[in-house]
């Protein structure tokens, strides 16, 4: 249960990022620093499992996880699984865009269950990479991106109608002002297919904020939803070029 969205900047990009949960989750810690095979990042970590579902490293890389509901793994027991948020971290230690996609790629799929995680770098489209519990798939990301454990369908359909009519008002490009207030709406009404999600059971727990400019990366967060929740100061790297 999540919702992502971006902006494309002058050598660099925004991703924004809605991180839905039940209620039953022990609240997550939020972003700092990491190093992952010799790269820093920064990445929120999860209470439960120790893993992510939004990071960002030196080099602009950034990646963030949605859940696909309802996927196993043939022959495979639910303890067995690994915890999905720890393929971000893995990912996180990629140097390019490239070799995100690879690390994914080369990782034993088998042992997670189904995901889209979605990959976003200065000067290129973004990708995602869905996995079925079967076969992994890539292809061009196309936003929003969300998820739903009740209605992934309605979900889709509401968010997606919402981000366009956004558009329209502003003039057919949209902007962080539309981004931002997209993330925080309650529209068409306060509950499981807003992008900002109210549910007995689950509702949107954090707002994540990634900026990768020429000279710097930042990560900024709202622990809790962002319809009330401001968000706090800037967690900053310095950018180091991408290579590979």
């Amino acid at each position: 249960m999540c919702t992502a969205s971006w902006l494309a900047r002058p050598g660099g990009f925004e991703l924004f990022f809605n991180r839905d949960e039940s209620r039953t989750r022990g609240a997550a810690a939020g972003p700092r620093v990491l190093e992952v095979a010799g790269v820093r990042a920064i990445a929120p970590v999860d209470a439960d499992a120790g893993g992510s579902w939004i990071g960002v490293n030196e080099h602009g890389v950034a990646v963030g996880l949605l859940n696909a509901w309802n996927v196993e793994v043939p022959g495979r027991a639910s303890d067995e699984y690994r915890s999905r948020g720890l393929l971000v971290l893995d990912v996180l230690g990629s140097r390019s865009p490239a070799a995100a996609r690879d690390a994914v790629r080369s990782a034993e799929l088998t042992t997670y269950r189904g995901f889209r995680l979605l990959v976003v770098a200065p000067d290129e489209r973004p990708t995602l990479l869905a996995w079925d519990g079967r076969e992994l798939r890539e292809s061009d990301a196309c936003m929003p991106l969300s998820s739903s454990s009740f209605d992934a369908a309605g979900a889709d359909r509401e968010r997606a109608a919402l981000l366009d009519t956004l558009r329209v008002r502003a003039g057919g490009a949209l902007g962080a002002d539309e981004l931002t207030a997209f993330h925080a709406s309650h529209l068409p009404t306060r509950g499981p297919h807003s992008p900002c999600m109210h549910r007995e059971d689950a509702r949107t727990v954090s707002a994540s904020r990634v900026s990768v400019e020429p000279g710097r990366v930042r990560f900024r967060y709202a622990p809790g939803p962002p319809c009330r929740t401001e968000f706090e100061p800037a967690v900053e790297l310095a950018r180091q070029r991408v290579t590979g």
